[in-house]
């Protein structure tokens, strides 16, 4: 494409990751996109929420058919720091499964399920130093009867992360993006999934840790 913007781009994600998978192949094969590097975890550390997945993948090994260097830094633990938020000329973007700001934290899906939740939706937000509050660059909100499995909330939640990914990356090449500051006031977080079945309302406000 003659005069086309080249954006370089570093992706993070699970090694096993069944969400980052498609992202991955969409960036390495797009035509504007430089992919620089993909940044998974040290060998033998995956990811749970994918373990049980029928068709395993392996993003190392994927990048690296794609000729993508592949880093694994030791120690990742997912949380980026500050410093390294501040190194891309234009932005870290995270793709959250869920209608931010309620169910920010982990496993949204779950959480939705145990809640019988009506209103899902997926989020792209620019990265802080907080956990998934950054301003949001867009949005698409879904309807759930309430009577789904976290599986199938997972499932739909996913693909369409997948297609609001298609819409956003254009904007992210050209930067023509408007991120706009998530209300607060309508935050609900949620931390992992319990090991045994606890109450839905379990709800935990990272401000103070305690359940709301």
């Amino acid at each position: 494409m003659v005069g086309a913007v080249t954006t370089t781009m570093v992706l993070f994600s699970e090694t096993n990751s069944a969400f980052g998978a498609p992202i991955l192949a969409r960036l390495a094969d797009h035509p504007q996109v430089q992919l620089a590097a993909v940044v998974v975890r040290e060998p033998g550390h995956l990811c749970d929420y994918y373990l049980d997945e029928p068709d395993q993948v392996d993003l190392a090994q994927q990048a690296s058919r794609q000729g993508v260097r592949v880093l694994r830094p030791a120690n990742y633990q997912q949380i980026l720091r500050e410093e390294l938020l501040a190194v891309p000329a234009c932005d870290t973007i995270n793709f959250h499964p869920s209608p931010l700001p309620r169910y920010a934290g982990l496993a949204p899906f779950y959480w939705m399920a145990q809640r019988h939740e009506t209103e899902g939706g997926v989020s792209a937000v620019e990265m802080t130093r907080g956990l998934d509050d950054g301003p949001l660059v867009a949005q698409q909100l879904l309807r759930l009867t309430g009577n789904e499995t976290a599986a199938q909330i997972r499932d739909s939640h996913f693909r369409a992360s997948w297609r609001l990914f298609d819409l956003v990356l254009p904007t992210l090449i050209d930067r023509s993006y408007r991120p706009t500051p998530q209300d607060s006031a309508q935050r609900s977080y949620f931390s992992s999934p319990p090991l045994h079945e606890q109450p839905a309302e379990m709800l935990v406000d990272p401000a103070t840790q305690k359940v709301m």
